[in-house]
């Protein structure tokens, strides 16, 4: 037991030292990790965490580290996952602003990050792409994709509004199936 929550805490700090640009990014990575590699939870987990790491409040990779690590040892679990994950920005922040007051005003700083940008957003469709696949599968999820898309897209609609109308429209169709 204590050897799974060293190991989740050491997997979870690797995972946010070398991760950037936010928990979006990570989700490539934890799926490879613990779906792929580990087997420690399974794609429907990975789906599931993704969805209610989204639609909770807090930060997706925090509120992910938390459910992978509660799912493996429960509240210990949970903890070292979520200390695992934090530990890392904690460390780098601290540096920055104790060394480097106007970090982002020098050129190779800037260009450092607009290239990681570019990576960032790579990686974002690449987690988009797979789990576009996996819970995209017919008709009315594609429908429910392609809606979500451009309302968020071309009329900012508020993400709680349109996880509520997916919900509705998920329980109306499983309600639907069911009656049949």
């Amino acid at each position: 037991m204590l050897r799974d929550i060293w190991s989740l805490f050491l997997t979870f700090f690797k995972i946010g030292a070398f991760t950037f640009g936010g928990g979006y990014a990570m989700i490539p990575i934890l799926e490879r990790e613990f779906v792929t590699k580990r087997g420690w939870i399974t794609d429907e987990d990975m789906l599931n965490f993704v969805a209610i790491g989204q639609s909770t409040p807090g930060i997706i990779a925090v509120n992910m580290a938390t459910f992978i690590g509660y799912k493996r040892r429960k509240f210990w679990g949970s903890l070292s996952a979520t200390l695992g994950v934090i530990t890392p920005s904690i460390i780098i922040i601290t540096i920055i602003a104790a060394f480097l007051s106007n970090f982002s005003e020098y050129i190779y700083v800037q260009k450092a990050l607009a290239g990681i940008n570019i990576a960032v957003a790579v990686i974002l469709v690449s987690a988009v792409m797979n789990i576009g696949k996996k819970s995209i599968v017919d008709f009315i999820g594609l429908g429910l994709a392609i809606i979500s898309f451009a309302v968020v897209t071309f009329f900012k609609v508020n993400s709680i509004f349109l996880i509520l109308f997916a919900l509705l429209v998920g329980l109306a169709v499983k309600g639907g199936k069911k009656a049949k």
